[in-house]
């Protein structure tokens, strides 16, 4: 997808491929490079809020007709579209798309000391372009940063087959065309350092030396930020009229200042022998590192593109924090101590609307040095691909959030300048599945922007130096043994009572329901989320059915929402979710010590969850499923003790049932 999608045969013979969905979904395909994608990611690319009326068969008939036009193409054809939990991947090698023969045709060419074959190759890599990325789905998020960062490796190359034509000498030189290059791409140094060089060879110093102080204010102007070092060092030659810039180095680094970023070459030597595109393959645009992350040094401050609002994106609470105004007064007051606190806790647990109350009025900045900020940005990453976002993706997610021109493309160093000057407070949200991203940029901004707080939510830590944890806990339920008078006082009761009363006009607990009030509270965990489900099944079956039937807790809490995220929609969602996002080993863990009621020490941990497990690692994995908000752990005086929610409990017996375990993980727990 070098341009617009296009799909060839062994024989060469165009495939027709129909409907727009369809070649959306084959281009999202694509962009995973083999990798499973699940189909809740599937079903939000394609259809975002606009869900069709039952999502999931609808993507599987969108599924069946890409399988029938491969098939019909091809014998076979219909086999590259597999199903692999938790979702689907195409199943072609790197060599049959366009991208991934653009990659390694690039790296060659950077590997090789050989001016000639570095042209051959960087044309044969350009040669693969047939107009803008991604062409058929530019609007759609799910392309637009690989769109973003395929052109700028394109850019790249460009500039770099510029550099190896210089190496040759050859005539008319390539001045001028790169000189039109710098015109569409003026803050880009990668093109302006070859351009450079280029006006220096051809006798033109004086004119080198004014497109770098043309570009040094632009960058001032527009970034407040200087050139980078590599290129001020290249100015500083080409003033002193240094010999060695009469030739270059194979793959010769270039940078950008706004990425911060060094692009040198890398890559293995080796053949330069690649398959030539067309029969056979696909075209596409493929999703590669992200490009410019960098350094987080910046020069200088920068105030926003526009005056900011007090608040970026910060989401409005449609109904009021319940059993939460102590937890809000702590995070703040850590806030006031910490540049990085981070609140965990398994899903469904408020991570978010906690944090959406912590950022709400927070003293602006004073003179005398108490904390304060002068603006919140709220970001979501929720829409990140686990499988193939980097920190360029995180940068660019916070760009668009705040507004702001500066990080657009995924250019860490210039976010953190046009930061360098603010008191801010960013919320990331949703961080768990795109951690080690989030955490890189985090980290970044952290060290290169002195005013900024970073407040994070998910269901693990970022592991950044000078992180605080906060776990947000489940609200408080009745105690089993509690009497069955009206159990108000409990925040879980409190929280439940009032979203039913929501949707069943009058209803209160009394008396008469105040078993069944306390039961679904109490073996829901007093999980916000899941009060909040159970809640919508009240006004259909009354609460005493709804509380009889916890035994298929999943049945009974499995719909009610129509917005908001697919994984908080049903409370399987949310356990598939942190269930998707585990290695085999910690689920294998996971899964089997779901047959232990009650809590459990570390030697029970051992024995039913390694017991016939092999290398099974159990200590590893369940020092991670703690990390991960999945398990449970308190100290006691003879040690660590262990426990499993009631709802993650029941879900690991399903999932235990499916691997075909339950009878054997029941003998060994007895």
């Amino acid at each position: 997808m070098l341009g617009p999608l296009a799909v060839w045969t062994e024989d060469g013979a165009s495939v027709p491929i129909p409907e727009a969905k369809v070649r959306a979904l084959l281009a999202d395909l694509l962009i995973h490079e083999g990798r499973p994608v699940p189909a809740d990611r599937l079903i939000e690319d394609l259809w975002g809020r606009r869900l069709p009326r039952n999502p999931v068969a609808t993507l599987q008939t969108r599924v069946s007709q890409l399988r029938r036009a491969l098939e019909a193409a091809e014998p076979g054809g219909r086999d590259l579209v597999v199903w692999q939990p938790p979702g689907y991947r195409l199943a072609v090698s790197p060599d049959a798309v366009d991208a991934g023969r653009f990659r390694v045709l690039v790296e060659r060419a950077r590997s090789t000391e050989d001016a000639q074959t570095r042209k051959t190759l960087l044309t044969d890599a350009l040669a693969l372009g047939r107009g803008p990325a991604y062409a058929d789905v530019a609007d759609e998020e799910f392309a637009r940063s690989v769109a973003v960062r395929l052109d700028k490796e394109r850019i790249t190359a460009q500039g770099e087959h510029a550099l190896a034509r210089l190496d040759l000498g050859e005539q008319p030189s390539p001045v001028d065309e790169i000189g039109d290059l710098v015109t569409r791409h003026p803050l880009c140094e990668r093109l302006r350092a070859v351009y450079l060089r280029a006006l220096y060879l051809a006798g033109r110093q004086s004119e080198a030396l004014a497109a770098y102080a043309e570009l040094r204010e632009r960058l001032a102007d527009e970034l407040g930020v200087d050139p980078g070092p590599e290129l001020a060092a290249l100015y500083e030659r080409i003033l002193r009229q240094d010999p060695g810039l009469q030739a270059t180095a194979p793959g010769s680094t270039m940078v950008d200042s706004r990425a911060g970023a060094v692009a040198a070459p890398g890559g293995a030597s080796g053949s330069t022998s690649v398959p030539e595109p067309g029969p056979g393959s696909v075209s596409d645009a493929g999703s590669g590192p992200g490009v410019g992350s960098g350094s987080a040094a910046v020069s200088g401050p920068v105030a926003f593109a526009a005056a900011p609002s007090p608040t970026f994106g910060l989401p409005v609470a449609l109904t009021p924090l319940i059993g939460r105004a102590d937890a809000v007064a702590r995070v703040r007051a850590l806030m006031a101590a910490e540049r990085l606190v981070t609140l965990t806790g398994p899903g469904g647990v408020g991570k978010t609307a906690l944090a959406v109350e912590v950022a709400r009025d927070l003293p602006p900045p004073v003179s005398d040095g108490v904390p304060g900020v002068e603006a919140v940005g709220f970001v979501d990453f929720v829409d990140l691909d686990p499988a193939t976002a980097t920190p360029a993706d995180v940068v660019e997610t916070i760009t668009r959030e705040l507004r702001t021109a500066a990080g657009v493309g995924g250019e860490l160093r210039a976010l953190a300048a046009a930061l360098a000057s603010r008191r801010l407070l960013l919320v990331l949200d949703t961080c768990e599945h795109v951690v080690d991203a989030v955490a890189t940029v985090a980290e970044g901004l952290l060290r290169a922007v002195p005013g900024l707080r970073i407040l994070a939510t998910g269901r693990e830590p970022l592991a950044v130096p000078g992180e605080r944890l906060w776990p947000v806990p489940p609200l408080p339920v009745p105690a089993p043994e509690a009497a069955p008078e009206v159990p108000m006082g409990h925040a879980a009761v409190e929280l439940f009572v009032e979203r039913v009363a929501a949707t069943v006009p009058g209803f209160r607990a009394d008396a008469d329901n105040a078993a069944a009030v306390a039961t679904i509270c109490r073996r829901l965990d007093g999980i916000p989320l899941a009060l909040e489900l159970a809640a919508g099944r009240v006004r259909g079956l009354g609460v005493a059915e709804v509380a009889a039937r916890l035994d298929d807790r999943f049945a009974i809490v499995a719909s009610g929402r129509r917005a908001g995220p697919t994984r908080h929609r049903t409370l399987r969602a949310t356990l598939d979710w942190s269930w998707d996002l585990l290695s085999p080993p910690e689920q294998a863990v996971l899964r089997r010590l779901s047959v232990a009621e009650g809590g459990w020490r570390l030697p029970d941990a051992i024995e039913v969850a390694g017991a016939g497990g092999g290398d099974l690692d159990v200590v590893d994995a369940l020092t991670r499923l703690v990390d991960r908000s999945l398990v449970a752990m308190t100290v006691e005086p003879d040690g660590p003790r262990y426990r499993l929610a009631e709802s993650v409990r029941a879900y690991g017996l399903d999932r235990l049932w499916e691997a075909g375990e339950l009878a054997g993980r029941r003998r060994v727990s007895t």
